[in-house]
């Protein structure tokens, strides 16, 4: 079986920040006995690719110079970064609309599959038209979002969703929200699993510090909360605890600045320097919020990641966070933008490892499941 992969972006190497979990779902999908075609957006001109042993067909849509709309952020990000974005828009939607019909024409697949589907269904839509082949929408917040904010969105994006033959989402919280937009839909939950760690029982034995080791794993943006976990920092001991950050985005200039001496950030990190980073962490935070736009968590897979490596979890009660967190059970859930809440719960797992490794194994066996 073969299955294209439509998404706005495609890791150009390992560090890319966008999406790096695609290329761990291909593979995974392909130990299965499923093969994937990627057909994404090019990059200042870059070429169709064969990448990962994965073949990767880029589609041009402006000048090589402006050819920036994805990749090096979320397109939503680039919107608000230059407003020259809102004239490069159409373009990449109309040449994309040009190259999924010809890719149709020109390759041989059994099923259309398309991330983010606002907009990207219409790429799946002009395959599906030539091709006839079934096509499946994978809704992981963002597009939800928009179209909760805007009701012209909305009736784009419920417009789009009438040509999948399976719509999925990757928590009760997005499938609850999408509900209210398509309610005559059939919605699947399929959760986003995690490629790193070792989702065995045994748990990784750490050698006891004299600092606990915080870990925040994610972009810095406003709707991951960085801002309150750095607050909470404030309110623990500098001698006995340390933060650290491994991300990137444009909140960091500011954390930065407000952050205590007992805060290191380590930038965007992948492969065996985030696993080191995860294997020194003692405790996991995840502390978004519903940010201005009312844009939240969709899932939170890092807190999965978490999980693997056996680092017990807090997390914010927001999206689909409550998903993977059964507070006392398999983590804790805090309020969010509440930094006392955050600095009480860390203080509470640290002087408590019996709780702790009761949360790991709840949480290993709820991640399995």
């Amino acid at each position: 079986m073969k299955v294209v992969s439509i998404t706005t972006a495609f890791p150009r190497s390992e560090n890319d920040v966008l999406i790096p979990w695609i290329i761990r779902l291909i593979n995974l999908l392909k130990e299965k006995g499923v093969e994937t075609d990627v057909f994404t957006s090019s990059y200042c001109g870059r070429k169709s690719e064969k990448s990962n042993n994965i073949n990767v067909f880029r589609f041009r849509y402006f000048f090589k110079k402006w050819e920036k709309l994805s990749h090096d952020m979320s397109v939503p990000e680039k919107l608000k970064s230059n407003k020259f974005y809102f004239f490069v828009l159409p373009f990449f939607m109309i040449f994309g609309m040009i190259s999924a019909r010809k890719f149709a024409k020109n390759n041989d697949f059994d099923l259309i599959h398309v991330h983010f589907p606002f907009p990207l269904a219409l790429f799946g839509i002009a395959m599906k038209r030539i091709s006839k082949k079934p096509l499946v929408m994978t809704c992981h917040g963002s597009e939800v979002n928009m179209a909760k904010k805007n009701l012209v969105f909305r009736k784009i994006f419920k417009w789009m969703l009438v040509y999948a033959d399976s719509v999925t989402v990757n928590s009760t919280f997005m499938k609850n929200e999408l509900s209210k937009i398509i309610p005559a839909k059939e919605i699947e939950i399929i959760p986003m699993g995690s490629g790193i760690g070792d989702i065995s029982e045994k748990a990784l034995k750490k050698e006891r510090k004299t600092k606990t080791n915080l870990l925040f794993v994610g972009r810095l943006i406003e709707v991951k909360g960085t801002k309150y976990l750095v607050e909470a920092m404030k309110l623990l001991e500098a001698e006995k605890f340390e933060l650290h950050i491994a991300g990137d985005g444009p909140e960091r200039e500011n954390l930065e600045k407000i952050a205590p001496k007992n805060v290191v950030f380590h930038g965007y990190q992948t492969g065996k320097n985030l696993e080191e980073l995860y294997r020194n962490a003692d405790i996991f935070i995840l502390p978004s919020i519903v940010d201005d736009a009312g844009y939240t968590e969709g899932l939170g897979t890092v807190l999965l990641e978490a999980a693997n490596f056996s680092i017990p979890v807090i997390g914010t009660n927001v999206g689909g966070i409550p998903d993977i967190i059964k507070d006392g059970e398999t983590g804790i859930l805090v309020p969010q933008k509440d930094p006392k809440a955050i600095s009480e719960a860390v203080k509470k797992l640290a002087e408590n490892p019996q709780l702790c490794e009761n949360l790991v194994k709840n949480a290993k066996k709820h991640l399995e499941k």
